[in-house]
């Protein structure tokens, strides 16, 4: 196993997204999903990151990438066309001991994006270790077609449950029998 699959509550916890094109677009809007606090950085930005910046969901950094730039967040994401400033990003991360991902250059990341079937609050990820991420996404299309959207209000409602059924049953197989 390459990589270790572990889910990371980012709530107001610092990002930082090296680009302003469309792929540090795709990346913002993913882990705006995980209500991270995120910063972009880039010279120039697209209209949509504009956008979210007007909607006070992120903040835009009109400027070019510094090494000193990664200091303060424990998430980076490199998502650049300009390989020399993605190599940038990823040593300055990596001196500093914080998680980087340089998008498509997976020898740079020390985390990936896996392909995901998002039922809140149940998540399932895939991933091929960045080697085969077409086969990740078949494979997470198939998985929506089996998995049906009412399953995450399910877990919701079982939630709701949770504590009274670990009070009712005292042995963990006990409750796993009664759920």
């Amino acid at each position: 196993m390459q990589y270790l699959p572990i889910f990371t509550k980012l709530d107001n916890k610092p990002v930082l997204i090296v680009g302003g094109g469309d792929v540090a677009l795709r990346k913002a809007t993913a882990v705006l999903k995980a209500r991270a606090k995120l910063t972009l950085i880039a010279p120039t930005f697209c209209d949509e990151l504009k956008a979210l910046e007007q909607e006070h969901k992120v903040t835009l950094v009109s400027d070019y990438f510094k090494a000193d730039d990664v200091t303060g967040f424990m998430l980076v994401i490199a998502a650049t066309d300009n390989d020399s400033v993605n190599a940038q990003v990823h040593d300055a991360a990596e001196q500093r001991n914080i998680f980087v991902n340089v998008v498509d250059d997976q020898p740079k990341c020390s985390f990936i994006f896996p392909s995901i079937v998002d039922r809140n609050p149940v998540t399932i990820a895939i991933s091929s270790a960045g080697t085969a991420p077409v086969l990740a996404r078949r494979l997470r299309e198939k998985l929506e077609t089996l998995i049906p959207h009412h399953i995450g209000p399910l877990a919701q409602l079982v939630g709701r449950f949770r504590n009274q059924v670990k009070a009712r049953f005292e042995h963990f197989a006990d409750r796993r029998q009664f759920w």
